[in-house]
């Protein structure tokens, strides 16, 4: 098996050299090998990934060629990637939004009729929908990513309070006398810098007052009430000094440190908290996890949580030279057996949730269970990108006090409806 690493910007070092001094062997293959795209960043970690492919070879005698990427490289390697006859790689991790972007470029194949059996027999649809279009699941599930509530216990009960709130007004309420009293300057932070994290936040939100971005129809509609309530509740919270407002330039690691650190009541991040929260030098006890909050009305209404998605799957590129071992791959990284030795990340699979094993050693199954059951995804569309972007302009410019919450969303109402016009042509 060879390793490479491949990165266009700078990264941490100690992870670099972690990954460039990895000892790796080739190993004799009965065949040509296959050659593996992976994201150097969060999720199952590289080692554990190199480690299952070393297993893959023993089995099969077919070598495997990882390249290890960065998140915001991995898109343009593949795009790349495609553009030959033959891909530099037959195997990729991709993100669920750009599933209808590579789908309608033919970039990758949809999963084999026998895996999607597997599929829809272990893995529930909150999952496996996100990597369905056109009547066709493009990526086998491998990491079911969402966002939890994080709390402060200890901020928390200071502020003379017993439990997380169970309602966004609850919320705001326990926020400002933490504030008042003086516990916290700004009791929430948040990642609110201007990329995607920026609108996964918006989509939880707009979820938690009743709304949905990911409609059926395939439209995208900012004017309706949620969607307004979950920009204006946004900015309320920056002019009521709730957020901290150093939230604008932060994306989702600089919000765990900041949580960690002890310098906020409340944040919502992705599960990789949950392993971050064991990591910490003291008191792990001070920090616990639970579902994201809705508002009041909709509490009423039966709504428990809202959440969005950041699942991750294996696909298999059309151009491809050898797509059948290729898929045998994908289902050996994804198997069972991978997730159930690796419980850091919450598996895909039904039949490891039910394990004795799963649930001594991962307390807080219960709670990602029930937020799997509010998850929300962003708009399954080929010019999604494009959209988010967009979106990402306006929301920012709601957010920094240059537009009303209003003009934001009409404008890029515009947007969205021209990006999607584009996309049926």
């Amino acid at each position: 098996m060879k390793t490479l690493l491949f990165h266009r910007r700078p990264i941490q070092l100690t992870f670099f050299l972690t990954l460039l001094f990895t000892a790796v062997v080739s190993l004799p293959a009965g065949a040509e090998g296959l050659r593996m795209l992976y994201m150097a960043q969060a999720g199952y970690q590289p080692q554990a990934i190199q480690e299952r492919a070393k297993e893959f070879t023993r089995a099969t005698g077919v070598d495997v060629e990882l390249t290890f990427a960065e998140y915001e490289d991995q898109y343009n390697l593949i795009a790349e990637s495609a553009a030959g006859k033959i891909a530099p790689f037959d195997v990729i991790l991709m993100d669920l939004i750009w599933t209808a972007d590579f789908a309608r470029r033919n970039i990758i194949d949809p999963v084999p009729q026998a895996l999607v059996d597997k599929v829809h027999a272990g893995i529930v649809p909150e999952i496996y929908r996100a990597f369905e279009y056109h009547d066709n699941m493009w990526a086998y599930p491998f990491l079911a990513n969402f966002q939890l509530l994080y709390t402060n216990r200890d901020l928390l009960e200071r502020a003379g309070f017993s439990h997380p709130p169970t309602s966004l007004e609850e919320m705001v309420h326990m926020a400002e006398i933490a504030k008042s009293r003086g516990i916290s300057d700004f009791p929430i932070f948040e990642s609110w810098k201007k990329q995607e994290v920026l609108i996964c936040d918006f989509v939880w939100l707009v979820g938690a007052f009743g709304g949905s971005l990911d409609e059926r129809d395939g439209r995208v509609d900012l004017q309706s009430p949620a969607a307004l309530k979950a920009l204006d509740f946004m900015v309320m919270l920056l002019k009521r000094g709730l957020v901290n407002p150093y939230s604008l330039q932060s994306d989702e690691l600089f919000a765990a440190d900041v949580f960690l650190w002890g310098d906020a009541l409340f944040s919502t991040n992705w599960t990789f908290m949950l392993g971050r929260m064991r990591e910490v030098p003291f008191n792990t006890s001070d920090f616990d996890a639970g579902l994201i909050p809705v508002a009041a009305a909709e509490k009423r209404n039966g709504l428990r949580t809202s959440t969005v998605s950041g699942f991750q799957g294996l696909s298999v590129m059309s151009n491809s030279r050898d797509k059948e071992r290729a898929w045998q791959l994908v289902s050996f990284l994804s198997s069972p057996e991978f997730s159930r030795r690796h419980l850091e990340e919450m598996s895909v699979w039904k039949q490891v949730w039910e394990e004795s094993w799963t649930k001594e050693r991962d307390p807080y199954l219960g709670i990602k269970r029930a937020e799997l059951l509010g998850v929300h995804n962003r708009p399954a569309d080929p010019n999604y990108r494009s959209m988010s972007k967009a979106l990402q302009e306006w929301i920012y410019a709601a957010l920094s006090g240059k537009v009303t919450p209003e003009v934001a969303l009409a404008n890029a109402q515009l947007e969205m409806n021209r990006l999607a016009a584009s996309s049926r042509r």
